[in-house]
């Protein structure tokens, strides 16, 4: 299969971008255009500055409150699409995380249309922090996660 898309990330400077040059990407160079994504460096600023923890697995019960948990297929990718639209629509920016290390600046509508590019089910470090809302999205393997960031964080 060959990518028709003309738009590569350079992969050395964010490593992340190897899911958005993958020939099976669902984004046209137009979507890829409205991401930003930060450098090691400012992703783990910006980490810092959001959570209290390094990864998933650290966060702690007084941070998060659980709003929905939801299993998604990511063979259906229109019908899951749903969870998205109806928690992401009124946002119109979106801080995603691949860890602390790698992250993006993107529009909530790039998230709704393309979501299975930006989660895999093999990801355990993902989240989805939904600027100025205090929400946020996580996901274990088909498992997602919404819900509420306490105001006490440490």
């Amino acid at each position: 299969m060959m990518n028709n898309q003309t738009l590569i990330f350079d992969e050395k400077k964010y490593p992340i971008t190897w899911r958005f040059n993958s020939v099976d990407c669902s984004l046209s160079d137009e979507d890829k255009y409205k991401i930003i994504f930060l450098i090691k460096d400012e992703s783990k600023k910006l980490w810092d500055s959001l959570f209290s923890f390094n990864n998933l697995m650290e966060i702690k019960e007084n941070y998060f409150l659980l709003a929905e948990k939801k299993d998604l297929d990511f063979d259906e990718d229109d019908k899951s699409r749903d969870f998205f639209v109806q928690k992401l629509q009124p946002t119109e920016l979106l801080i995603f995380f691949w860890g602390r290390s790698n992250c993006a600046i993107i529009p909530s509508s790039i998230l709704i249309k393309a979501w299975s590019d930006f989660f895999y089910p093999s990801d355990d470090d993902c989240i989805v922090y939904l600027v100025n809302k205090g929400k946020i999205i996580f996901s274990y393997e088909e498992t997602f996660f919404y819900g509420n960031i306490l105001t006490n964080k440490k």
